[in-house]
């Protein structure tokens, strides 16, 4: 005969001695001598207050008290009673609302966290544990908190001190609160409605897998005790009755092929690791595999080709599978995403401290090699998983095997390995470059990488059909993208309409770090069609990390090779000289100083001829209002002087009189004057006033040189000095005045003018 349940929580404890130990003649005396005062809230109206009033009281005196610590046992007791007693009566309306109000859930949750995590003292726990298990059966109570909730119950008991440490009076206590955990899971998940067992499933167990990676051996072995617990019911799922019927009617029954979760694979790479490995956990996780096994079996489609392969891992012969073969077992019936994040686990292994036998991941990895394309499914984040991992092996054997399965990676999907390394560089500086020193130790991978690298480059930059539309995506610069924004997204090459700024940038961030950490120099010809195009069609970030690599590489070629490529790129930097960045005008002045050193004979003459569209910049550079600049300038073009084998520009240069640097450059190219003065022309609008004074110097110098004037170079001149004349600084305006004043004048009065301007220049 069923026995009536208590109609008072008093009568609960006394009823329940057993459980509460010495502590159950302080809790009826509590009852009589508490001074704690319920919340002003009318809870008369619970279907439950009349069979529990006391209990109901309690609980919201306990809310409102200041002293929770005192009385936390005879609270988690009268939470217990009050649905216990109301699941048992059917008077559970209302109890939702009211375990809301009082915030019961988060007050439990809070008293699991105060317990001290190095001894198990008192049955907090275990009372806990058993008034969770009862909450989860009352309607929307956990509705939200469930997974915060079994959060803290985890924390509070698996990372307990091991049964071995624990003093001998607290062992059966121990062993009680552990099993009354396992209870509480196996309801609460049977309890969860249909349409949300998937999800809950799917943050319980990656809980879990977080524990089973803790240095501790005990709590690695609890973690993969309660995943064995929730595989066992997963397993006997479609034999089991829910704990309530709440959220089943509406949705229907679930079967096990409702059930589906992200965390599978993982899991199922966590327990083989564990099934093989030499500690305790082993026994425990090869019954969760089996239990996995059986689920898999009832919840995954199959055809009779996979029949016999199944009933082998299914029975008991799942004891004498090798790694090998119990991995390739389980992979027959995971999706491709699932098998993916076996690999993860199997990488990841390689340098966890928790899996002590390095053989088990390794052999995991050996099916992998031997079936690629059954296993290599979602590549990018296999990719990413092996380079994050490269850096941290410390065995050489496991190095070696993660390289292997780099180097097969890279060879049959050398794209994901260029998306890895571009989403790396969203990580830091310090990562890549590390990564870049793993990788220059490395010859056989390096080279695929740069020529998987070097081909995605001209892809990106260098593809005619997306030449039109190039010009607006290298428009804004990265820092215009708000990188927030693209942190949901899972591949940088659909970033939301903006794959060309996003990407370049990234594959340019990475050739930087390989151009600083290691030899690219018998690589650089696959790359140097792209980054000319990248001078020509980028934005400024872009260009910036263009001239970067090619100063990176300039030291690392032979004499020959430098020179001919120097003698190609003179002509792409050139624009650069005038760009409204500072940096990029410094950086592309500093590059062509190298260039010009780099030069050997047989290149010479060619490079004359390229300097000859340089030394007009070059001349107003030395002017630019930045100081770097100008000095950069300066040494460029004391670079183009050694080449052309200009004594007196040297001279000049050296002495720093640079106000006669033009006059310099016109008497030694006289017969080009004209063309000089037209070059200069532009530097007229320039945004400096520096320059603008300097060219307009440079063009009455010129015109004084230039023997054949006719009138519609003189007019062409005048009608660009003329803005000049109404110039803010007037040092500009007066000077601009002048120099029209001389060309308007008749020839011979002119001679006599441009006689006394000369020796005012020679003057300054």
């Amino acid at each position: 005969m069923e026995k009536k349940p208590p109609a008072t929580a008093r009568e609960a404890w006394e009823g329940d001695s057993s459980s509460q130990g010495s502590n159950s003649s302080q809790v009826v005396s509590f009852y009589d001598t508490t001074t704690m005062q319920p919340l002003q809230l009318d809870s008369s109206w619970l279907p439950i207050y009349e069979e529990s009033e006391d209990a109901v009281d309690f609980i919201l005196a306990f809310v409102s008290s200041l002293d929770k610590d005192t009385h936390k046992f005879t609270f988690l007791k009268s939470t217990y009673v009050v649905c216990k007693t109301a699941l048992k009566r059917g008077l559970t309306k209302g109890l939702d609302l009211f375990c809301q109000t009082c915030e019961v859930v988060e007050n439990i949750k809070d008293l699991l966290e105060k317990e001290p995590k190095d001894r198990l003292s008192s049955q907090i726990r275990y009372l806990a544990m058993i008034t969770i298990e009862e909450l989860s059966l009352v309607e929307n109570v956990l509705e939200g908190k469930t997974k915060s909730l079994l959060s803290a119950c985890f924390s509070s008991v698996l990372l307990l001190p091991s049964e071995r440490e624990m003093p001998h009076q607290s062992t059966s206590l121990y062993i009680k609160t552990l099993k009354a955990m396992d209870t509480m899971l196996r309801t609460v998940v049977l309890s969860f409605p249909a349409s949300s067992v998937s999800k809950e499933l799917q943050d319980i167990f990656e809980m879990l897998l977080d524990y089973t990676r803790s240095e501790r051996e005990a709590v690695r072995e609890r973690a993969v005790g309660r995943i064995a617990v929730l595989t066992n019911l997963l397993s006997n799922y479609s034999t089991l009755k829910p704990s309530v019927n709440f959220g089943r009617e509406s949705s229907g029954p679930v079967c096990p092929e409702d059930i589906s979760f992200p965390a599978m694979g993982r899991l199922v790479g966590r327990l083989i690791l564990f099934r093989y490995s030499g500690e305790q956990t082993s026994y425990t996780a090869f019954h969760a595999l089996f239990s996995l096994a059986e689920f898999l079996y009832k919840s995954r489609p199959r055809d009779g080709s996979d029949e016999f392969c199944w009933e082998a891992v299914t029975t008991s012969s799942l004891c004498y599978l090798n790694i090998g073969d119990c991995t390739q077992a389980f992979g027959r019936y995971l999706h491709p995403s699932e098998r993916a994040d076996v690999i993860l686990e199997a990488i990841e292994a390689m340098r966890d401290d928790s899996i002590l036998d390095k053989e088990v991941p390794s052999s995991m990895l050996d099916v992998v090699l031997e079936d690629s394309d059954f296993w290599l499914t979602d590549v990018t984040k296999i990719v990413n998983c092996i380079l994050e991992n490269l850096l941290c092996i410390t065995t050489e054997a496991g190095c070696m095997k993660l390289e292997s399965l780099f180097l097969l990676v890279t060879n049959e999907h050398s794209s994901a390995v260029v998306i890895g390394l571009c989403e790396m560089a969203l990580q830091g500086d310090s990562t890549l470059q590390e990564l870049c020193d793993t990788l220059s130790s490395k010859p056989d991978i390096l080279d695929r990488v740069l020529t998987e690298f070097a081909t995605s480059l001209r892809n990106q930059w260098c593809n005619p059909s997306r030449e039109g539309s190039r010009a607006s995506h290298r428009a804004p610069s990265l820092r215009q993208i708000d990188l927030e924004e693209l942190d949901d997204e899972p591949n940088i090459w659909s970033s939301r309409g903006r794959p060309d700024v996003m990407t370049g940038f990234l594959m340019l961030e990475v050739l930087v770090g390989l151009s600083e950490r290691i030899e690219m120099g018998k690589k650089v010809e696959v790359f140097v069609p792209s980054m000319m195009k990248i001078l020509e069609l980028g934005n400024e970030e872009e260009k910036l990390k263009i001239i970067e690599v090619f100063r990176n590489v300039l030291g690392q070629l032979k004499k020959s090779k430098a020179s001919s490529t120097a003698v190609s790129l003179v002509r792409k930097i050139l624009p650069l000289f005038d760009s409204d960045s500072s940096r990029l005008r410094e950086l592309s002045l500093w590059l062509l100083k190298d260039l010009l050193r780099s030069v050997v004979r047989r290149d010479e003459k060619k490079m004359r001829r390229q300097m000859q569209s340089a030394l007009i910049p070059l001349l107003f550079r030395v002017n630019d209002q930045v100081p770097s600049v100008a000095k950069a300038s300066r040494e460029a073009l004391f670079a183009a002087a050694e080449l052309l084998k200009w004594k007196q520009l040297k001279h000049l240069l050296q002495k720093e009189r640079m106000w006669e640097l033009g006059e310099c450059l016109i008497m030694k190219r006289r017969s080009r004057a004209e063309e000089l003065m037209y070059q200069s022309l532009p530097y007229l609008r320039d945004p400096q006033s520096s320059v603008r004074l300097a060219a307009v110097r440079f063009i009455g110098c010129a015109t004084r040189h230039m023997r054949d004037q006719d009138m519609e170079t003189q007019a062409h001149i005048l009608r660009a000095l003329q803005p000049l004349e109404r110039d803010r600084d007037i040092s500009i305006s007066s000077l601009a005045a002048h120099t029209g004043l001389i060309l308007r004048a008749p020839r011979v009065q002119r001679r006599s003018w441009v006689i006394l301007h000369t020796l005012c220049c020679w003057c300054r």
